[in-house]
């Protein structure tokens, strides 16, 4: 594994979301496929990541391998957590592509299965989040 994908793994579970954006070049787009959002920026990382672990009660990612190519990284693992308010938590495989700018991220985009995730936290294929 890449040392920018262990750190990028490790970032995910710390309390300081800074930990995260800090990895990403200030001009970063930050892409997940499976809810169809985008952030950008270094504040738009801190903001998604924050949002996550408020609606995702211990929140993991546990890195299980990866490569890299010329200008990126691929990051395999296992997503897990529990929705809050959800009967039951979750645990799916992630697979994350950053792309690099020097040692840095440029962007990255996240694929998942949120109907495998919804479908294990025992929610509805149709749940969105509250306030959503």
């Amino acid at each position: 594994m890449p040392a920018i994908g262990r750190r990028w793994a490790a970032a995910w579970t710390t309390a300081d979301t800074r930990d995260l954006a800090r990895l990403y070049t200030k001009d970063a787009v930050y892409t997940d496929l499976a809810v169809n959002l985008v952030f950008h920026g270094r504040e738009g990382v801190e903001e998604w990541e924050s949002g996550s672990h408020k609606l995702i009660e211990n929140l993991e990612f546990e890195a299980t391998g990866g490569f890299r190519g010329r200008d990126g990284v691929v990051v395999e693992g296992v997503f897990s957590g529990h929705i809050v308010g959800a009967p039951r938590p979750f645990e799916v495989p992630l697979v994350t592509v950053l792309r690099l700018r020097g040692n840095l991220i440029h962007s990255s985009n996240d694929y998942y299965n949120r109907t495998e995730i919804l479908s294990e936290s025992g929610l509805p294929a149709d749940w969105t989040p509250p306030g959503s």
